[in-house]
């Protein structure tokens, strides 16, 4: 059935429309626009506004270009970018909201196709060869998470694996994906292990309440993030007595947890955004407020923060180590990226578009 669209509304879209491209103008160009030229920005935009945008820093020219996509290619993204990962020459932009994965040339934004096969609450992709890839989905209740396996050749989802509750970030150790499973809009305590030779899940790892990221160290241990489970009073307020903390893991070469330490208290800002520096040597991650870094050699968490600020995302920058804290102080105005290197001194900030969530490197 096809929907009607009022003159007023659609006068109201042609004339945004005409400022939105208007503001693309002033953004500077890239000179180059892939691997260690520069680095992409997700800005998720505001759920059900359509106003999610990528944006661009240009390591020469040291400045940021917006709305990349939409300036290249004369449409908009969509509704919620949830995230964007660069795999060969490709950038595959995950657009939760919209139900589908934008492709685009990685150099000059141009678009090649949009994946929508079998697609319903898309999270975030992973190349696992020149012709296969994984996607992780939410599935349409938020409860029956799995991941498409994707024929990057004709770009259609050719398997659906079940692996539970939301399903969200992955890692690629080899052979094997790692999917933490962060609960979507119920609870999950699992890992679970694909081996992408078969596309099965062969195994399941359990950690704290609601795993959302994981990381690869030196040493070949997985570190874990559980975000722990919120449990909710009849005013909404968070039900302490109720709700589980949030959880770091280390999973040892056997994929067994080896350690487990939680964090001191229940809160909405619970932690997240796992990262990892480029040696393997030190943990980043988003709690309470602020970035907090951890050795893979401590036993016990930190006590201390690298950065207090209450930041959205996070993302250390591969080439150098900066660590990279998008800030957003709403869903429906310009965010910011702050770059600082490992010693915590700022580097730079720059605007970006509505509610930065991390980066895509190349």
């Amino acid at each position: 059935m096809k929907l009607r669209v009022s003159r007023s509304v659609m006068f109201v879209f042609i004339i945004v429309t005409a400022i939105f491209f208007q503001s693309c103008k002033d953004d500077p160009k890239p000179t180059m626009q892939q691997g260690d030229a520069g680095f992409f920005v997700v800005n998720e935009g505001g759920f059900g506004n359509s106003n999610t945008s990528i944006s661009f820093y240009d390591r020469k020219a040291n400045a940021v270009t917006n709305n990349v996509f939409t300036a290249k290619n004369n449409r908009p993204l969509g509704d919620q970018t949830q995230s964007m990962t660069v795999f060969g020459n490709n950038g595959y932009i995950v657009v939760q909201n919209s139900k589908k994965v934008e492709v685009i040339d990685a150099t000059d934004f141009s678009s090649l196709a949009t994946i929508t096969d079998g697609i319903t609450s898309p999270r975030y992709f992973i190349g696992i060869s020149t012709t296969k890839a994984y996607l992780s989905d939410w599935g349409v209740d938020g409860l029956t998470g799995t991941v498409k396996v994707i024929d990057l050749t004709t770009n259609k989802v050719t398997k659906t694996i079940a692996t539970g509750v939301g399903s969200n970030k992955m890692l690629k150790v080899g052979s094997l994906i790692y999917v933490a499973n962060a609960g979507g809009y119920g609870k999950d305590n699992t890992v679970k292990i694909i081996d992408t030779t078969t596309d099965a899940v062969i195994g399941s790892i359990t950690t704290g309440d609601n795993p959302n990221s994981l990381q690869l160290d030196k040493d070949g241990n997985i570190w874990v993030v559980a975000g722990g489970a919120l449990a909710y009073n009849v005013d909404y307020s968070v039900d302490e007595a109720n709700s589980t903390k949030g959880s770091i893991s280390k999973i040892n070469a056997s994929n067994k947890e080896a350690l487990r330490l939680t964090v001191d208290k229940v809160t909405l800002d619970s932690p997240s955004n796992l990262n990892i520096s480029p040696d393997g040597k030190t943990l980043y991650y988003i709690y309470n407020g602020a970035i907090y870094l951890m050795l893979t050699t401590a036993t016990t968490l930190p006590t201390s923060a690298f950065k207090i600020k209450n930041y959205y995302g996070l993302a250390i920058d591969p080439t150098n180590g900066d660590v990279i804290g998008c800030q957003a102080p709403n869903f429906s105005s310009a965010g910011n990226i702050d770059v600082y290197d490992a010693t915590g001194n700022l580097k730079k900030s720059f605007t970006v578009g509505i509610a930065p969530s991390g980066c895509a490197f190349k």
